[in-house]
């Protein structure tokens, strides 16, 4: 399967030369013509790309914030909590504009990891970028941090892939331990996490 990437030296060097999260304005520095439909087994392995991964942290009116115990494919981050749902964006979500494919990828990996995900019932809204240099997987992939604000008392429902998700305030949050990515994106969106 192709994914989407952009050469790594297409990027300003600030955004990736550490570990962060920044506010930064991601759509008026890229463009379509700056994907690159990488093989997954060649990008999970090539410095050369970043693979892009929308990220979101899905928020209830009341301030709690959706997460879950790591369990599925990634056997790396078993044993963490995550407050994002992400995953890479396929080249089935291509579409005209960078940030058309980006939002294609994006709404469908909420439908596949919430299982009763209802677009019209949300508010999306981009944060910023983390970049993780920390391991070889961060070192291939840059997140694109979105909220997801439930409307009025709407709140999706646990898939396979997010079994034992739980809603918890920021308070609670400081006391789970968490993947990394989940640390760097609360920084943008919640920073008392």
């Amino acid at each position: 399967m192709k994914i989407c990437c952009i050469d790594t030296n297409r990027l300003p060097s600030d955004w990736t030369a550490k570990t962060a999260a920044r506010t930064v304005d991601f759509f008026s520095s890229v463009s379509a013509d700056d994907i690159r439909w990488v093989e997954r087994s060649e990008a999970e392995t090539n410095n050369a790309y970043k693979q892009i991964i929308p990220y979101i942290v899905v928020l209830q009116n009341d301030g709690r914030i959706l997460c879950y115990p790591r369990h599925g494919a990634e056997s790396r981050l078993h044993g963490f909590y995550s407050c994002g749902i992400g995953g890479h964006i396929d080249i089935e979500d291509a579409r005209d504009t960078f940030e058309e494919t980006v939002s294609a990828g994006m709404m469908r990996e909420l439908k596949e990891e919430l299982a009763n995900f209802q677009e019209d019932r949300v508010e999306l809204v981009y944060k910023g970028i983390i970049n993780e240099t920390e391991s070889p997987v961060g070192q291939v992939h840059l997140g694109l941090v979105y909220t997801c604000l439930c409307l009025g008392d709407y709140a999706p429902q646990a898939s396979e892939e997010t079994t034992g998700m739980e809603w918890k305030t920021p308070e609670e949050l400081k006391l789970v331990k968490k993947e990394l990515w989940s640390d760097l994106a609360l920084e943008l969106v919640n920073p008392s996490c």
